[in-house]
């Protein structure tokens, strides 16, 4: 069986009148919701693995870009100790937590110790919530709440000086955005969490399904039924491929000398994997 609980918060987008590219005000604003609702789904993780969230539009208002919204939380009450009594103790963890994680970016914090601070600081309001009382509660995982972060940061980049996102809970506490925040430091944090690493070499056939004809970004693969994202470091044959002395298309297959990469925490969980082309061998064509 499963339940469902709201949360109920506002997101403001305060520009200039008149502003050039309105276009990019609404992209950017639409992210922001993505962003919010992500770091809603990695904290609301904590007390329940197999939640879900969804975020609907209650409301806009004119003058600045106001939206007025709902979060819906899928509780499945398998991972449930006793019955819920009190779906507020839900949503007040989670607007807290919201807070306390815009609050971090809002005072333009990144170092791992922050972040562990902050983790240690959503455990406290899970605790004042008396969560553990009825779902097995869980610190949030450091690497996805990152990530959530520096995917919020990444959006008030495209802000300019004079435009600002303010995000405001049911109860009018509010952190406001700019366009400064700094952002965390993915290796950091995944070296703080590493136990074990490992590091090994191998020769792979992956066939193309997107080149990467700029150079500097990751071509699209198919592994068998996986597709990858890999980027390619074999300068001297990237520089033919760009010189049109190696020909390849989508269909094509690329034999190639994969360096793999691979970062365990002391639980054995894997944490981080990451995958380079370092040679290119050769070129299958597809027939």
């Amino acid at each position: 069986m499963k339940k469902t609980v709201t949360s109920k918060f506002e997101i403001k987008l305060e520009f200039d009148k008149n502003t050039e590219n309105p276009s990019r005000l609404f992209r950017t604003f639409a992210e922001i919701i993505e962003d919010v609702r992500n770091l809603d789904n990695v904290l609301a993780k904590c007390i329940n693995t197999s939640v879900s969230t969804k975020i609907f539009l209650n409301d806009i208002e004119k003058g600045s870009l106001i939206a007025k919204l709902w979060d819906e939380l899928v509780i499945n009450e398998d991972n449930k100790l006793d019955d819920l009594q009190e779906p507020e103790k839900i949503s007040n963890f989670i607007e807290k937590s919201r807070s306390k994680a815009l609050e971090f970016l809002q005072d333009n914090k990144s170092s791992v110790d922050d972040l562990e601070k902050l983790s240690d600081d959503i455990e406290e309001i899970a605790n004042e919530e008396n969560l553990a009382e009825t779902f097995n509660y869980g610190k949030p995982d450091i690497l996805e709440l990152a990530k959530s972060l520096n995917d919020i940061s990444e959006t008030t980049e495209k802000l300019t000086d004079n435009e600002k996102l303010i995000v405001k809970n049911s109860n009018d506490k509010s952190e406001e955005l700019t366009n400064n925040v700094a952002k965390i430091d993915i290796e950091d944090v995944e070296k703080a969490l590493t136990a074990e690493e490992y590091n090994n070499e191998s020769i792979v056939f992956y066939k193309i399904k997107k080149p990467d004809f700029l150079g500097d970004s990751q071509w699209e693969f198919k592994h068998g039924n996986k597709s990858l994202k890999i980027k390619i470091t074999d300068v001297n044959w990237l520089e033919k491929f760009k010189n049109g002395i190696e020909i390849v298309v989508p269909g094509d297959s690329l034999k190639v000398r994969i360096s793999q990469n691979f970062k365990y925490n002391r639980n054995g969980y894997l944490i981080s994997e990451k995958t380079e082309i370092i040679e290119v061998l050769g070129i299958i064509k597809n027939q």
